[in-house]
């Protein structure tokens, strides 16, 4: 299936309001962003929506939509597998890649590599993000850590 992000109108121009494409350029920049340069693209009192990882912070006493930093997956890839705008909204999955090195919900350091799917949706306004919702591949993330089903190790 063709990307939507990619498809054109009778010429090869992409078929994008300039706000679209602005939003879209945006959050390409965010998920390029470390995990706390991230900030910057978050309009004051912007809510975040984290379904996915719920289950792993929510098991390591993060019910604040914390429990990762940085050191977490220290070298961090996210590899865009699809984007899509319309309108003040933006979707798009990836793949996070990278290395257990720091805590991750609780749950320390294992050195195992991770490469987990995340789908991410926000609304912008000017050029910010004012809501954002989160869904992973949390089951997935918690056998690759070893912790079978959700509460069992």
């Amino acid at each position: 299936m063709p990307s939507l992000v990619s498809r054109t109108a009778a010429g090869s121009t992409p078929v994008h309001t300039p706000e679209e494409r602005r939003n879209l350029a945006t959050i390409l920049a965010l998920r390029r962003a470390t995990v706390e340069g991230r900030r910057e693209f978050l309009a004051p009192g912007c809510r975040v929506h984290r379904h996915g990882m719920a289950h792993l912070a929510s098991r390591g006493g993060f019910t604040d939509g914390s429990g990762y930093t940085a050191d977490s997956i220290a070298d961090r890839h996210d590899h865009i597998e699809d984007i899509v705008a319309k309108g003040d909204r933006v979707w798009a999955i990836w793949t996070i890649r990278g290395t257990h090195t720091g805590p991750l919900f609780g749950i320390e350091p294992t050195g195992k590599p991770l490469n987990t799917l995340e789908l991410g949706i926000w609304r912008l306004t000017d050029g910010k993000v004012v809501e954002a919702w989160f869904f992973a591949d949390e089951y997935g993330l918690a056998e690759t850590l070893g912790l079978g089903v959700f509460g069992g190790t």
